[in-house]
């Protein structure tokens, strides 16, 4: 058989990563522009001089993105308000996502190519994805998810020294752009130690070199140090408020930062808490437990199951061990970047590099099992679960499509019902945010409030059905 007659089972995923891409993109290219952040934005940017930008860009601050702020500014030059070609960015973002996941895993059987469709699911899937489609405007949690990507597809890639002269650029990008950039540090160090191909002494020399010149510009400009507590987080069953949060854990930080991480964590693998949160403990308790969070917590769960039966029963090796190296590396230290406060956006790389060891995962078994026949009972009852996990991403995947409508309706909200509330009216009434106002309240998206029930029922839902919302005003 020539190489071209060879079966390119790849096409399979790259198929399933751009129908995922087309299905949400017809959604969130109908979404309207936020209004707060995205107007602070856009603001600085149309206001600063390019020498107040930089100087605005690499001061101090604990959340340090320099590159961001440059990278909106510069964008608002080029681009204007035109609302499609930042919505197209973030798009082909996500694509290069899906398709770059695809390209490191590079399936050469049907087994594995089954395995990157699922997986690829549950990247679409999980809640701490979402942040992969915010509009803001410039989505630079994406682009960093990308670059990260880059960074393990070169170490992955054929030894070259050529190549790997590119590792200091792409870390220094990585750095300056999002705090999530210290992963590309991380990753590659991990594989250089893994003896991956492309992973040799040049590429640790960059991204070591990357980091020393990362934090000089932080000590020159002042590095603060992380306070307590940063932020208002989610703690128990509730969110706390930052004061609160520093009289708590005042003598005991660690207590606080040590809690937000194991949060994270379980947030990836278990779906459970949300945000710092314990929603599932706290429904079960109440004894009301919505369908849609069951089916979070359980697609979670056995997913973890079958990750962590495969790693147990199956030798992964060869270029299967490099990739399971990256996943556990994202995995863990993508859940230590939430210490100061969690959020789902934050463990966004974790649950990339959990969908990585699902991959793994699924093609070990599926693998072992081809070759069995007839099945045993725990290999059926583990390809059973396998096809239960795939069908409970797919309602998840569809569940983020139904997100992308509710963010629609909250972003118009936010410029009509909500606009007092959020300050709209005591601002500066500038050209810019009459501007943006009038572009949003020319066309009003489709009310979410109105689908289906079996819509509420199957999947979490930012805002109550009209029906709900009136009977429980009735019943009050």
């Amino acid at each position: 058989m020539t190489a071209s007659e060879k079966p390119r089972y790849w096409l399979a995923p790259a198929g399933c990563a751009l129908a995922i891409t087309a299905v949400l993109g017809s959604e969130f290219l109908r979404l309207p522009w936020p209004f707060v952040d995205l107007y602070n934005s856009f603001y600085k940017a149309t206001t600063m001089t390019w020498p107040e930008t930089f100087g605005h860009a690499f001061g101090a601050g604990v959340e340090y993105r320099p590159l961001m702020i440059i990278g909106v500014k510069l964008s608002h030059q080029l681009v204007g308000l035109r609302a499609w070609c930042y919505e197209l960015l973030v798009l082909l973002q996500f694509a290069a996502i899906l398709l770059g996941l695809v390209w490191i895993w590079a399936p050469t059987t049907r087994s594995r190519a089954t395995a990157a469709c699922v997986a690829l699911a549950c990247v679409a899937g999980l809640h701490t994805s979402r942040v992969l489609f915010m509009f803001m405007p410039l989505n630079v949690h994406s682009l960093g998810v990308v670059i990260l990507l880059a960074a393990i597809l070169l170490a992955l890639s054929p030894q070259s020294r050529l190549t790997q002269s590119f590792f200091l650029p792409l870390t220094l990008v990585a750095l300056f752009l999002l705090e999530s950039g210290v992963l590309v540090v991380a990753v590659t160090l991990v594989l250089w130690k893994m003896q991956a191909p492309n992973a040799g002494g040049r590429a640790v020399v960059g991204v070591l070199a990357a980091s020393a010149i990362y934090v000089a510009v932080r000590l020159g400009f002042g590095m603060q140090e992380a306070p307590a507590a940063y932020a208002e987080t989610g703690l128990g069953f509730g969110d706390v408020e930052t004061a609160r949060l520093r009289d708590i854990f005042e003598h005991a930080p660690w207590m606080l930062w040590a809690y937000n991480i194991v949060a994270s964590f379980f947030t990836v693998i278990a779906s459970e808490p949300r945000a710092g949160r314990y929603l599932f403990v706290e429904a079960l308790l109440s004894g009301r437990v919505p369908t849609w969070m069951y089916i979070h917590v359980v697609t979670s769960l056995i997913t973890t199951g079958i990750v962590g039966y495969a790693l147990a029963t199956s030798r992964v090796q060869g270029k299967d061990r490099l990739v399971a190296a990256a996943g556990m590396t994202l995995l863990v230290a993508g859940t230590a970047l939430g210490f100061l406060y969690t959020r789902d956006r934050i463990a966004l790389s974790a649950g990339v590099g959990y969908a990585m060891l699902l991959y793994v995962a699924v093609a070990a078994v599926l693998e072992r099992h081809a070759a069995a026949r007839p099945l045993g009972l725990t290999a059926a009852f583990v390809q059973v679960c396998i096809a239960v996990v795939f069908v409970g991403w797919s309602i998840r995947t569809a569940e983020t499509y139904l997100q992308l409508r509710d963010a629609g309706w909250e972003h118009y909200r936010e410029w009509t019902e909500r606009y007092e509330e959020l300050g709209g009216l005591a601002r500066s009434q500038t050209d810019l945010l009459m501007r943006l106002r009038e572009d949003v309240l020319s066309q009003a998206p489709r009310d979410p409030r109105r689908d289906p029930p079996s819509t509420y029922m199957l999947f979490q839902r930012r805002f109550d059905r009209l029906d709900t919302a009136v009977d429980r005003v009735r019943g009050e």
